[in-house]
């Protein structure tokens, strides 16, 4: 998840900080109003086409997160942040929030329960050089990419039958797994799901009426079908238990056996090599700890303002990469028509980044590529760079 420019951070313009800065009419100062994640600010001053950059950011713990990547704050960072701390922390701790989020979002963790030991293990080989948490898989490895390649299928079977002994405790759960574990998910699924068939079928009801009873639109039928299958919630399976006395062993009872159905199902993430390998926290922490090359070029402000409140010096170049509008990854109350108004307004090049924009605003270049805001998506946007109309105009600029 590593960044040639700024910080690992959901919708960053990294991919094409570049192209936008070659577009960007040249300037004694680069005005970031948006900074987020910092891409176009670290692109700016690497280029060496502007004397000075001024990054602004309103969200507290990103304008943090940068502030401290600059100053060289994370070189000693190391820290595991597991699911518990994430969720404590992910609201005041940059780092915690960026290097251990989902696609660096800074929303969901990064890692499922299943895989996190792994990962946390993974995470103390590379960043402590303590070997002690793979250890207690029975694997001895050296932690590099090289050894677990080279040994991909003998610490894949130790670590899935380390985490059913010592995560899923039971005995009988653990003898479950069999030689072949893709065929005992499959066998289980279908003895879980024929259970509810056949309690059904005792108490002479059709699907339909299991839904009706439940008030399902429908979803019962993933009760009994093989496709999507799955197992009832606890509030629908006590309903359930109210028609269909052959539901005779408690929830709790049942649900272990569910558990482990989806857990196996989680399990099989480890056939992929990339799930073995990689480790974001330390890949996304290299990007933080790269920016604070930019500290010593002593051409940098940073502030932690409204985008109306920066003040913004004489020759500069003004880039705003605002919330996109309509984008359910951004979840704001950003004003637009305000900020429409005051882009307008500005006697100054204001330049932004967008899907769409009014019409008062001229597009002068787009790029093609994977969504920005989802950066596991296969989803192409376009890429759009505006400025006003008037701007364009006045001074003929246009990328096609």
């Amino acid at each position: 998840m590593g960044a040639k420019y700024g910080m690992p951070y959901k919708g960053s313009k990294d991919k094409i900080a570049e192209g936008i800065m070659h577009v960007l009419p040249d300037a004694e100062i680069f005005v970031d109003l948006f900074g987020g994640g910092g891409a176009m600010t670290d692109c700016a001053l690497t280029s060496g086409k502007f004397r000075k950059a001024i990054y602004n950011e309103l969200d507290p713990v990103v304008y943090d997160g940068f502030r401290k990547a600059v100053s060289g704050e994370y070189a000693k960072e190391k820290r595991w942040i597991s699911r518990e701390d994430f969720f404590a922390l992910k609201d005041s701790d940059f780092y915690a929030a960026c290097c251990f989020s989902f696609g660096n979002g800074c929303k969901d963790y990064a890692y499922s329960k299943e895989i996190e030991p792994w990962k946390k293990a993974l995470h103390y080989a590379r960043a402590h050089g303590d070997f002690s948490e793979m250890e207690k898989f029975g694997i001895h490895t050296d932690g590099t990419r090289k050894d677990i390649t080279s040994h991909k299928d003998e610490y894949k079977q130790k670590y899935i039958k380390w985490y059913m002994k010592n995560v899923m405790l039971s005995d009988k759960e653990f003898n479950l797994r069999k030689e072949d574990l893709e065929q005992n998910i499959k066998e289980e699924s279908e003895r879980l799901r024929q259970y509810l068939i056949d309690a059904r079928d005792h108490s002479g009801l059709k699907s339909s009426d299991v839904d009706k009873h439940l008030g399902t639109n429908g979803m019962a039928g993933h009760y009994f079908g093989r496709s999507q299958w799955e197992f009832p919630t606890r509030e629908n399976y006590i309903k359930m238990q109210e028609i269909m006395p052959a539901l005779e062993r408690d929830f709790d009872d049942v649900v272990g056996l569910s558990t482990l159905w989806q857990s196996l199902q989680s399990l099989q993430s480890l056939e992929s090599l990339q799930s073995l390998q990689s480790l974001q926290s330390l890949e996304s922490l290299q990007s933080l700890e790269s920016l604070e090359r930019l500290e010593r070029l002593e051409r940098l402000d940073l502030y932690n303002l409204s985008y109306e409140q920066v003040e913004i010096p004489d020759n500069a170049v003004v880039y705003c990469d605002i919330p996109y509008r309509d984008t359910s990854s951004y979840n704001n109350d950003f004003e637009y028509d305000a900020f429409y108004s005051w882009a307008l307004s500005r006697p100054f090049p204001v330049f932004i980044s967008e899907y769409w924009m009014p019409e008062n605003f001229h597009v002068i270049a787009e790029w093609n590529r994977a969504s920005l805001l989802s950066p596991n998506s296969r989803k192409q946007e376009t890429e759009k760079l505006f400025c006003t109309k008037k701007l364009a105009v006045d001074k003929q600029l246009s990328f096609f």
